[in-house]
């Protein structure tokens, strides 16, 4: 694991005892001791996730948006596809981030922290 001097545990109980630290400094996240790869962008939609588990997160909000801006089919495609990447590294973890459609994402968390045979 790199040295990092600068990272934030989050502490959400719907995370089911999952040890999950981030730096904002360096765009990393580390889910029980081990490093997430995250793009800078990936990274943004991400820690809110975190910080927000089991609740509801408006796209608006993940994007840093006002309510008023409209979400325009090139952003939705966009966010889409760095949801599914970060879904994908999560996964394994036993962390899931799941589509509310028309309004945002959730981020769960299985409470034996095992991925399922799907």
């Amino acid at each position: 694991m790199p040295e990092v001097t600068s990272l934030q545990q989050v502490e959400r109980t719907q995370l089911y005892g999952h040890q999950v630290q981030h730096s904002d400094l360096q765009h990393l996240v580390i889910v029980d001791g081990v490093v997430v790869p995250c793009t800078p962008t990936e990274y943004g939609l991400l820690v809110p996730l975190l910080y927000h588990a089991g609740e509801a997160v408006r796209y608006t909000h993940l994007l840093g948006m006002s309510g008023q801006q409209p979400l325009t089919r090139s952003i939705r495609l966009s966010l889409t596809r760095h949801i599914s990447r970060l879904r994908s590294r999560l996964w394994p973890f036993g962390l899931d981030i799941v589509c509310l459609i028309g309004y945002g994402y959730l981020l769960l968390a299985r409470p034996n922290g095992q991925a399922e045979n799907t």
